[in-house]
């Protein structure tokens, strides 16, 4: 009965949503009145066709990301917030995500030249000219640049790993049974909010076959993973109705 009663609330139009709401139809129009759509594509057609040039055999800096990346989610993988399991297959397809991703960025390039093959240059798709080079710096002795998109997409990857810090934050600075102060007032899993801006970040940063297939896969785990922990938290909290109520007053995500 716990369980049914996370999974009875529908989505409502509360003043946030509706703001929110009103935000993403502006900035369509901003998208679509100032070509960033058409720039955007441009980007994936770039990275789809054989006009990207990548790095190859960087292991040092394969091994290092993975590292890095893997280690963000131990949290998450320990259960620390309810004491509750991250599944092993959310954390399996993000270690999947997470390996694959830069094993093709600095290791083995392996679905740019699959794609690359059936996306030619000369497609029509878009062209490279929108790609030049906003930012250039040397990482570990490789030369880096970063286009709009791929800027856009490290905003991204920084704003979701700032959310995961906070929210973490807040957690583990108290020993209340039910925290809704912070961003935990804004949405009832501002983690995994953190961790879909992170993934979304890598996919618009680095657009492959790769993170075009995973993303959505990754954010279906993340929203099946959010009502798991949701009926498991339901099921060891001592004030039921106070969790209830939150659950019926904050959005998921936003």
């Amino acid at each position: 009965m716990a369980a049914e009663s996370t999974e009875r609330t529908g989505f409502k139009i509360t003043r946030r949503r509706g703001i929110a709401l009103v935000a993403l139809v502006v900035g369509a129009i901003v998208v679509e009145g100032t070509s960033l759509l058409p720039s955007f594509v441009g980007h994936i057609h770039y990275f789809m066709s054989d006009q990207v040039n990548v790095i190859q055999g960087n292991w040092s800096l394969v091994l290092l990301n993975i590292g890095v990346f893997l280690a963000f989610a131990i949290p998450l993988a320990a259960g620390f917030r309810w004491r509750v399991n991250w599944q092993s297959a959310s954390l399996g397809v993000y270690g999947a995500f997470i390996v694959s991703l830069f094993v093709e960025m600095y290791g083995v390039p392996l679905t740019f030249y699959i794609s690359s093959a059936a996306v030619p240059s000369a497609a029509g798709l878009g062209s490279a000219g929108g790609q030049s080079a906003l930012f250039t710096f040397t990482f570990l002795g490789q030369p880096m640049a970063l286009t709009f998109w791929k800027t856009v997409g490290a905003g991204m990857i920084i704003l979701g790993a700032i959310i995961i810090a906070v929210g973490w934050a807040t957690l583990y600075r108290t020993s209340d049974e039910l925290v809704t102060s912070g961003l935990y007032n804004y949405s009832r899993h501002p983690q995994y909010l953190g961790f879909l801006l992170f993934l979304g970040g890598w996919f618009v940063h680095w657009p492959s076959m790769l993170t075009t297939a995973m993303f959505p896969v990754l954010a279906y785990f993340y929203y099946r993973l959010s009502k798991v922990e949701e009926s498991e938290v339901m099921e060891q909290m001592n004030n039921k109705e106070a969790y209830q109520e939150y659950i019926e007053s904050t959005p998921r995500f936003l």
